[in-house]
């Protein structure tokens, strides 16, 4: 009997009916994504069982990491780095012609935690989401080398060079799940605990998208046939498009899930490095005010 089938004993040790399988979907947020650390944390210490894990932009790192089995080792590099460090890590000039950064630094820096291990290596499903700037459509990657998908999810179109394969070019997958808790329930999963440590939109910006409804139908269509056709004014301008069209998509209310955790780090913002501390210890505080819902869902004794 595997792990998720194992049935839940009651306080007489009768058994009763087979646990739900819990998927984790992990918000972006750059810097804001630590407060992921602390949430899983404190469902690892109270002994929630997370059978797969989704993750977004930043958060692909997190999830990536959690996988593999190296998350402490991310927390403490994360807590440890100044804002040079991180500035070494993303400064790296290309040839401005699909990217002004080459990219090549962040992977190496994210396979510090996941070295060279493929999707297939890991025991927890992992499932990282990006965008494909020649379709217009969001991609799910699944397969090949954890490092480059993260790469690939991470890297903010016209700012860092696309990650290519498969045809496709490669981007940020936050325009289309911010919270990547669909894929979860499309792999079978019963149970969705959703983490959101992105900014909401402003009003203006979500007003602004009720005139572009109509044209967002036309973006849909804007497919290229060869990805060599994008030089970097494209790329910024199709990121743009998306930006703007999907603004629906930055909200949480946008996707399903079972219970959301929303660590309370709005005043952080993207580039502030010396808040890790802070973002991983407001993880840890609403997960814990999450837990006695989580723990009567899932059927746990509180």
């Amino acid at each position: 009997m595997t792990e998720q089938n194992q049935p839940i004993l009651n306080s007489k040790n009768y058994p009763q009916q087979p646990r739900k399988t819990v998927g984790l979907a992990i918000s972006g947020g750059f810097i804001r994504a630590s407060a992921a650390i602390g949430v899983i944390e404190v469902l690892e210490e109270n002994g929630i069982p997370i059978d797969m894990v989704s993750g977004c932009s930043s958060g692909s790192a997190v999830a990536g990491a959690y996988c593999v089995g190296t998350m402490p080792q991310l927390k403490k590099r994360l807590i440890e780095g100044n804002r040079r460090d991180y500035w070494n890590v993303i400064f790296e000039p290309a040839v401005p012609k699909q990217g002004l950064l080459k990219g090549e630094r962040n992977r190496k820096f994210f396979e510090e935690f996941v070295g060279e291990k493929e999707f297939k290596d890991v025991q927890k499903k992992l499932v990282l989401t990006g965008t494909d700037l020649v379709s217009m459509k969001e991609v799910n990657i699944a397969e090949g080398k954890i490092g480059q998908a993260i790469q690939a999810c991470t890297s903010v179109p016209g700012l860092f060079v696309p990650v290519k394969k498969d045809g496709q070019v490669l981007v940020d997958g936050g325009n289309f799940n911010m919270i990547p808790s669909k894929i979860l329930y499309q792999n079978g999963m019963d149970y969705a605990i959703a983490i959101y440590n992105s900014r909401s939109p402003t009003v203006a910006r979500f007003f602004s998208n009720f005139t572009r409804q109509k044209q967002s139908k036309e973006l849909e269509n804007k497919q290229l046939k060869d990805d060599d056709d994008l030089n970097i004014f494209q790329l910024v301008w199709r990121g743009i498009q998306l930006s703007l069209f999907q603004v629906k998509n930055f909200y949480h209310h946008a996707y399903p899930y079972n219970i959301l955790i929303h660590p309370r780090i709005g005043s952080v913002k993207r580039w502030h490095t010396n808040s890790v501390t802070y973002c991983i210890e407001q993880g840890r505080k609403a997960t814990l005010e999450a837990l006695p819902q989580i723990k009567k869902d899932l059927g746990y004794d509180s």
